[in-house]
């Protein structure tokens, strides 16, 4: 299934789910703790259709779940699965404080178990949340910087109003900072980044190591930045990414 299309799918089937769990939960909330069935005296009974409540809102979680399996990133990456995650948890938890916040009338045990079930959904889709929103400006950022030392780099000028040096030792750091760039994003390991690290400074500015340590960089780049766009997979940037690493031809294809 394409990107676009699993993304849509995800959003989909994961918001649907966001709203049959929430009317079902709401719901539930209402009625607080009763019981139906069997031998014994029941205080509260359950009213009816309590029974096709829990199944709404059971129904609603499976497809939410289901949402954030379905998309192309899930949650570790900015995308679909992790605004299902964020809206899910810090949504439902702020949704179910403002129930407990502005409804008197809910039954003491229902207004304890929201208040609970509040307190940690909202920091659960919090911190997701604000981790994909620093990836996701990580990324353009990331992508910014590589398309305009595409376009033939930034001026001397532009250099020196930065504090960027230049010459050799300008060449070392635009390198060494696109390396740093890479592992930021999470497009290379830690061995990947200290073998091309130690490539970088195992010859002269202008050695045959640096010169094929440098290729390598900018190939992983322009990968790194397909994958980004939706062009490559996670999995297919991963094999061009290691074919890379041996030193093999790679294709990049086109965004």
């Amino acid at each position: 299934m394409k990107t676009a299309a699993r993304d849509i799918a995800s959003l989909v089937i994961g918001l649907t789910g966001i709203v049959l769990l929430g009317i079902g939960l709401n719901q539930v909330l209402d009625i607080g703790s009763c019981a139906s069935g069997g031998s014994y005296v029941i205080a509260r009974p359950c009213p009816e259709g309590t029974t096709a409540l829990f199944w709404l809102t059971m129904a609603g979680a499976i497809m939410w779940i289901l949402g954030i399996v379905v998309s192309r990133r899930v949650f570790t990456e900015p995308g679909a699965g992790l605004v299902l995650w964020t809206a899910g948890f810090a949504g439902g938890g702020a949704a179910l404080l403002v129930k407990v916040l502005t409804q008197p009338s809910m039954p003491p045990d229902a207004r304890l178990g929201a208040s609970i079930v509040a307190g940690v959904f909202i920091p659960m889709g919090l911190v997701v949340g604000v981790v994909g929103v620093v990836q996701l400006v990580r990324q353009r950022g990331g992508r910014g910087n590589g398309s305009r030392r595409t376009k033939g780099g930034a001026g001397t000028g532009d250099r020196h109003r930065r504090g960027v040096p230049t010459g050799a030792a300008g060449d070392a750091w635009t390198r060494l900072k696109a390396l740093n760039d890479l592992r930021s994003i999470g497009a290379l390991t830690r061995g990947e980044f200290d073998v091309l690290k130690a490539d970088l400074a195992g010859s002269g500015a202008d050695g045959p190591g640096r010169r094929s340590a440098t290729d390598r960089v900018a190939l992983i780049r322009q990968l790194a930045d397909r994958r980004a766009s939706g062009a490559l997979s996670t999995a297919e940037f991963e094999a061009r990414k290691r074919s890379v690493m041996r030193g093999e031809r790679v294709d990049v294809p086109e965004q």
